[in-house]
């Protein structure tokens, strides 16, 4: 950017804070500001976007697999028992317990042991979901392929989703431009963008600011995922521990855009700053991180005039499936200011390096095989009654049952002779057992030291539908194995299902859709 270009933004804006009774050629003030904030840092083309391609992630996993594997090993190294290497727990590992181990926890964790564990939990209310759904619109809409996406999008979310909203209700709602997007990301270089609030009052002294980062989408993101070692935090002169990749990341965007705030809020004569922070996944991880560095007095202090502590900043977040990043000290320092939304079992949030390695040591120690033998045995005795049936069929056809395949109780009983021996040699007890002490050591749980950030939010299935409770960080101490584990992360079939059920059981009304409703 020319040094004449950043003189005719300030001429421009300084006009605009100066003139209070006209109106602003707020546009033209948007386009400098969003050459400033672009000028390190090109908007990516959409000839680049190729990168992101299935054949470029596989060439990057290739070229940096001694880093992964390395990353992980740190992660996992300091919760691992001394007599066990992390590479033999997973070539130990039969892959028959995870199957059997998921039926065994699908027996535990029904409705009603969901709703024993929330009972004395603050419920939340319905309403509030309306406004967690006008995040998660925004939070999806930094997994756009392109930049003109996620300024389409942007228009979109206030032109068409409130068209049965007031003039006035229109107008109180926030409408963001678009000042930078990245849809490019590095390791602890999260894709992200940046918006200012384009119809905030002229007499408002705040400036208002929007910041989505997304999650994880190409492997680069994968690595910063895997970087799940504890590391020494401090936040406020509290020292604690976080997730050493979303500390990277979080303090990757504040340095990014530290100086473009400044630079608005030196030449607007703006006294505050409230940036508000969303993302799903990875994103809610960074934006925890930045938002902790930009509510600090040090960030204050960077971007006030001549370094003196005159802005007052207030950053808040709200983040979807947020992974285990905080130590829980450091966590309930959060709570004023980070919302973390979890959906059921989303496992994102309860994975560390400490609830890992709990997980692979319980699979490691799960006796399935009077599970694994039932099934076979069902099998046999399914497949012994279908053959009966087809020679009773052809015998009152009159028909020759020379030669027609039968299974009979003995046969069953030596075929499971094999699958008995077959199963112990798999699952190791046909060899020397372990000593009583050393598998006791083995199953010893390890204490994980890191959990989501701030006040945290579950939606859960409680048998009849869904329901929500505020609960504490230490609620997501270890992994929920269950079917939706996965699903429930995503933002599809996770968090929009989830409130748009809730919403749906809420209203009574089967056809709700948060487009149509009517805001009252």
């Amino acid at each position: 950017m020319k040094s004449s270009d950043f003189l005719s933004f300030a001429d421009n804006i300084s006009s605009f804070f100066s003139r209070k009774s006209s109106n602003p050629d707020i546009g033209e003030i948007i386009q400098q500001a969003q050459n400033i904030a672009n000028t390190s840092s090109a908007i990516p083309s959409s000839s680049s976007l190729s990168s992101t391609g299935f054949l470029s992630q596989v060439l990057y996993f290739q070229q940096n697999a001694k880093t992964i594997q390395r990353i992980l090993e740190s992660s996992f190294g300091p919760y691992m028992p001394d007599d066990i290497q992390i590479s033999d727990l997973f070539k130990t590992m039969p892959i028959a317990a995870m199957h059997y181990y998921l039926e065994h926890q699908d027996s535990i964790k029904t409705p009603s042991w969901k709703r024993r564990r929330h009972r004395f939990q603050p419920s939340v209310e319905v309403m509030k979901v309306n406004e967690l759904n006008e995040a998660l619109i925004l939070s999806e809409l930094s997994y756009a392929d392109s930049v003109e996406d996620v300024r389409v999008g942007l228009g979109q979310l206030y032109n068409e989703s409130d068209r049965s909203k007031s003039s006035k209700e229109k107008m109180d709602k926030p409408q963001w431009e678009l000042l930078f997007c990245d849809t490019q990301s590095k390791p602890n270089q999260p894709s992200h963008f940046l918006a200012i609030q384009k119809n905030a009052s002229q007499y408002d002294d705040t400036l208002h600011v929007l910041m989505v980062v997304r999650g994880t989408k190409s492997m680069s993101d994968l690595i910063t995922d895997a970087m799940m070692e504890a590391t020494d935090y401090e936040y406020n002169g509290v020292q604690g521990k976080a997730h050493i990749g979303m500390v990277r990341s979080g303090e990757y965007l504040v340095a990014r855009h530290k100086k473009l705030l400044s630079t608005l809020l030196n030449l607007s004569n703006k006294r505050k700053l409230d940036i508000t922070l969303v993302g799903h996944s990875l994103g809610a991880g960074a934006a925890t991180i930045a938002a902790m560095n930009m509510n600090s007095e040090k960030f204050s202090k960077d971007i006030g005039k001549d370094g003196e502590a005159s802005v007052k900043v207030s950053a808040n977040v709200i983040g979807f499936g947020c992974p285990a990043i905080l130590s829980q000290n450091l966590s309930l320092l959060t709570k004023n200011f980070v919302t973390t939304v979890i959906a059921d079992a989303d496992v994102i949030p309860r994975m560390s390096g400490a609830t890992l390695v709990n997980l692979l040591l319980d699979l490691r120690q799960f006796e399935y095989q009077e599970q694994a033998e039932r099934d076979v045995e069902q099998a046999l005795r399914e497949l012994q009654g279908r053959l009966t049936d087809s020679s009773s069929t052809q015998v009152g056809s009159r028909q020759s049952n020379k030669g027609v395949l039968s299974i009979d109780e003995d046969a069953i009983q030596k075929v499971m002779g094999y699958v008995h021996r077959g199963i112990e040699k798999v699952s190791g007890e046909g060899e020397v057992s372990e000593s009583s002490s050393t598998k006791e050591a083995a199953v010893e749980k390890m204490v994980p030291c890191l959990f989501p950030p701030g006040c945290c939010i579950h939606f859960y299935r409680d048998g009849s539908g869904i329901d929500g409770t505020y609960v504490p960080c230490t609620f997501f101490d270890e992994i929920d194995v269950a079917r939706t584990m996965v699903d429930d992360h995503l933002i599809s079939s996770g968090y929009r299902k989830i409130f748009l059920n809730m919403m749906r059981d809420f209203h009574k009304d089967d056809h709700f859709s948060f487009d149509s409703r009517n805001r009252r």
